[in-house]
């Protein structure tokens, strides 16, 4: 979904989700575009959504404050600051671990001794090391690198209940308290 006051980037908008035509009654392309056409059902799902959007992502939030306070407590662990005067609609909750810490490990104990798994850490590689990008690469990113390689996203979701942040809360304590001999 894109919502913009911009006339020309909606009329891109709607030329690149309906495979580059200039016009939606005619067979006439003038971008490469793609099938980016929303289907009745998401559309459906997306109003009844958007109709609870604040109520969701005060949930959200909340999950996150208390991710922030149990952080709080373990050195070297920390989460991804919210930018000054911003507010964040918490879609992902990023954690940084200590630089050296084995990551894949990391993951690997939470889902086998405590069946937390953390999905959605779209960033393990930088998009400048993406071979579809390769063309595109220049210098190294050191600061890009090192946040790929030790970022974690902790479960967030709008119906998250206090026991199941408790119950990740718990395991990464765990753990992470294990590997780093807190």
């Amino acid at each position: 979904m894109i919502l913009t006051s911009s006339e020309r980037i909606e009329q891109d908008a709607r030329i690149y989700r309906d495979q580059g035509k200039g016009s939606a009654s005619a067979n006439y392309h003038v971008l490469h575009g793609y099938a980016w056409r929303m289907t009745e059902q998401a559309a459906a799902t997306g109003l009844v959504h958007l109709r609870r959007l604040t109520e969701f992502i005060r949930h959200r939030r909340t999950v996150a404050a208390r991710y922030d306070e149990f952080l709080a407590g373990l050195p070297g662990l920390d989460q991804l600051p919210e930018p000054e005067g911003c507010l964040s609609n918490f879609y992902k909750y990023i954690a940084l671990l200590p630089q050296g810490a084995d990551r894949a490990a990391f993951r690997r104990r939470l889902a086998d001794e405590y069946q937390i798994r953390l999905a959605g850490e779209v960033y393990d590689l930088p998009l400048h090391h993406q071979p579809v990008f390769a063309e595109f690469a220049g210098p190294p990113l050191p600061v890009t690198e090192d946040l790929c390689a030790r970022h974690v996203c902790l479960p967030v979701h709008s119906d998250m209940t206090d026991d199941e942040v408790d119950q990740v809360s718990t395991a990464v304590c765990a753990v992470y308290g294990a590997m780093a001999g807190v």
